[in-house]
């Protein structure tokens, strides 16, 4: 049934694709660290860097969010079009809990992610000056 919910909904893959983007960056900075501390101002190059993973990872529980008004306005229209059908407003009400689930499961080690890499280069930046 999960597989269903996520292969079925387009928001999950492009959550999925978000989350694989961002983790990529993420991976990238931390391959990277020494060069970044190696630049003359490497605090102000962390901060460049870590932008976009940071701003994708921020995104994924409002995606998960967008996911959740989405799956209650499908619960609510087949409310009001077929009656209170247990099938109908269960099914929206399940597809809106997944995308909330994946939103937060996709950000939360995202955001640790962020915060380990963070402070490894600024460790690295440290030692180097």
């Amino acid at each position: 049934m999960m597989i269903e919910q996520l292969t079925d909904n387009t928001l999950c893959w492009l959550m999925l694709a978000v989350a694989w983007f961002a983790y990529q960056q993420i991976f990238v900075l931390f391959t990277t660290r020494k060069e970044i501390a190696s630049v003359h101002d490497g605090a102000k190059e962390l901060s460049k860097r870590e932008m976009v993973p940071s701003v994708l990872v921020s995104a994924l529980p409002l995606m998960g969010l967008l996911g959740t008004i989405s799956g209650l306005q499908v619960s609510f229209t087949g409310m009001m079009t077929l009656g209170v059908d247990s099938q109908v407003v269960s099914g929206g009400i399940a597809d809106a809990l997944f995308t909330t689930q994946l939103g937060l499961t996709l950000a939360i080690p995202g955001w640790l992610l962020m915060m380990f890499i963070n402070g490894a280069v600024k460790r690295t930046v440290a030692r180097e000056a």
